[in-house]
């Protein structure tokens, strides 16, 4: 069975290895075995690359320098596991208000709602930031199906069985989780992870 690989360096593109592309639109985007991925944001050929990453300069370095330890709200039944660090701000957890709050006024309230509605809602969160605990087990990956689908004016959404390498042992901070978000705005300063600058810089694509 072939090996999924999202494959990446200071300067290149993504190279993502044996990988569905899923369109924004939830249509395959047909590619071929190796395909590179626009991470500048300049491509005219989004999501694929076109090489202007060379021609503006890009660097895909990490800016963000600081990586806040998991957070663990506990209750009585579940314990909320929040990674600050990966969250994009996609704003789902917001549908759940009364455990979550909302963007202005975010809180953590395992005991607000039933178990099942807050894992539901867990669940949708496409960067891994929430994940949950449940007695002695973390959960953290839900997906059967590996693909990257492709955000509307958004980032990557890697699900899956998808190994994320750094190519060249740069400081980024991989995720763990079978999910997780690669910025393509070129904007992120926690690069490759994205951090919602596309909403910032109106990113379309």
């Amino acid at each position: 069975m072939k090996k999924s690989q999202v494959i990446f360096s200071t300067y290149s593109p993504y190279m993502a290895v044996d990988t569905e592309l899923v369109g924004s639109d939830g249509k395959p985007i047909a590619t071929p075995r190796v395909c590179s991925l626009c991470r500048c944001g300049e491509s005219a050929m989004k999501p694929l690359c076109d090489g202007s990453h060379a021609k503006v300069g890009f660097v895909g370095k990490r800016e963000d320098a600081n990586k806040p330890a998991l957070e663990y709200y506990r209750g009585q039944d579940i314990t909320i596991v929040f990674d600050r660090y990966l969250c994009m701000g996609a704003g789902y957890c917001g549908e759940l208000e009364a455990v979550f709050g909302t963007h202005d006024q975010p809180k953590y309230e395992p005991d607000a709602a039933p178990v099942d509605d807050i894992i539901a809602t867990i669940r949708k969160c496409p960067s891994g930031a929430l994940s949950y605990i449940i007695g002695e087990e973390h959960f953290k990956n839900y997906y059967d199906e590996t693909r990257i689908v492709v955000g509307k004016d958004g980032p990557l959404n890697c699900q899956g069985a998808i190994t994320l390498i750094d190519d060249q042992d740069s400081d980024a901070f991989l995720p763990a989780a079978d999910h997780f978000t690669l910025c393509r705005c070129g904007g992120s300063k926690k690069k490759p992870v994205c951090d919602g600058s596309h909403e910032k810089k109106e990113f379309k694509g």
